[in-house]
């Protein structure tokens, strides 16, 4: 086996100390650049949009499935869903009936913030019946909804005034005949609302 021989260069295996931090360092000059132009807040509320929108779906289909009505309340204090699974159709919670909580991420609330009104109207939830003391729309097993309204969900950012999150807001208008949910985007330039989210 042959020797290397003195003045003559080896394999090296590995970085330098001073190749690391250079990379380092340009990885914390692209995140300071690209972090400030990232939206968070939006980021989670479509994921609460998504969330919200699968909750609604497997509320009808169930309610259609089962035969049995399914209660969907808004908990606009805690962030919340709260779905009864009413299996003897009396509009309260009784022993043995299943109740499920769908918790909404804390940069999510219930609010319209600074965006215009849909029909619907301007409260952050627009139903008129309540079910335990929450705002709440009824599933029949016919896969209809109790009443026609809606609500609207935003980033913490947007609710809390903030011109340049506006466009986080969303409404959610429930059509009542056919128990199906219409998805709407807030577009502050143009201070209309585009379907889809």
């Amino acid at each position: 086996m042959r020797q290397p021989q003195l003045g003559t260069l080896s394999r090296r295996d590995g970085f330098t100390l001073t190749e690391l931090m250079i990379v380092v360092v340009i990885i914390a000059i692209l995140t300071a650049i690209l972090a400030p132009s990232v939206n968070l807040g939006r980021i989670k509320l479509n994921g609460a949009m998504q969330a919200v929108g699968t909750t609604l779906l497997a509320c009808q289909r169930e309610a259609v499935a089962r035969q049995y009505d399914v209660i969907v309340m808004l908990d606009a204090t805690n962030r919340a869903l709260r779905i009864l699974y009413d299996a003897n159709n009396n509009g309260t919670q009784d022993s043995g009936e299943r109740v499920k909580v769908i918790t909404l991420d804390r940069a999510v609330v219930f609010s319209r913030a600074l965006a215009a009104a849909r029909p619907m109207g301007a409260s952050p939830i627009n139903l008129t019946r309540t079910v335990g003391g929450y705002p709440a729309i009824i599933f029949y097993r016919n896969g209809s909804l109790s009443e026609a309204g809606g609500f609207y969900l935003t980033s913490v950012t947007a609710a809390a005034g903030l011109a340049k999150a506006q466009g986080d807001t969303r409404a959610v208008e429930l059509i009542r005949a056919t128990g199906r949910a219409e998805w709407f985007r807030y577009n502050p330039a143009a201070g209309t609302w585009n379907r889809g989210f």
